[in-house]
């Protein structure tokens, strides 16, 4: 069965149903990591008068995105699994990619393509990746529908 998994998230429910689905795909993993990426910052910004640095910036994106992502490893690990968080900036085809290398992932759990921040920017969700992602990662590749665009006669039958 899958030992490590790796769920990146853009900030859509429908993202996040991967970390719900999770539980049911394998008994014990060793780790499930949730990767949060986003683009690459501006070089600076003003902000109140103030001039805001990359650096600022990113570290300002990176505790915001860990907050996001810590009542979903409270999640995890209140169903008994051991969960680790990331927040990445950067282009989110590369970032995944290396996530998935470094932490050896068997399974990268992707969330459903509507809405969230790659739709908005790109005008397509994070799922879209996915034929991209497979053609650069061993790791195998599993997209979950969101809640969206679930039938409700599937909800009824669960």
């Amino acid at each position: 069965m899958y030992e490590r998994i790796l769920i990146p998230l853009d900030g859509s429910e429908e993202a996040e149903a991967a970390v719900d689905e999770v539980v049911h795909l394998s008994p014990n993993p060793e780790i499930v990591h949730l990767q949060l990426v986003e683009t690459g910052a501006m070089q600076s910004r003003q902000l109140e008068g103030y001039a805001m640095y990359a650096d600022q910036i990113d570290d300002a994106r990176k505790r915001s995105g860990e907050a996001y992502l810590r009542p979903l490893r409270r999640k995890l690990e209140a169903r008994g699994l051991r969960a680790s968080i990331s927040a990445a900036a950067g282009d989110p085809l590369r970032q995944v990619i290396e996530k998935a290398e470094k932490m050896n992932a068997d399974l990268i759990l992707l969330g459903g393509e509507e809405g969230g921040w790659f739709r908005r920017r790109w005008g397509r969700g994070l799922a879209r990746l996915a034929s991209r992602l497979a053609r650069r990662t061993t790791a195998r590749l599993l997209v979950i529908q969101g809640p969206a665009r679930r039938p409700a006669s599937l909800d009824r039958a669960a």
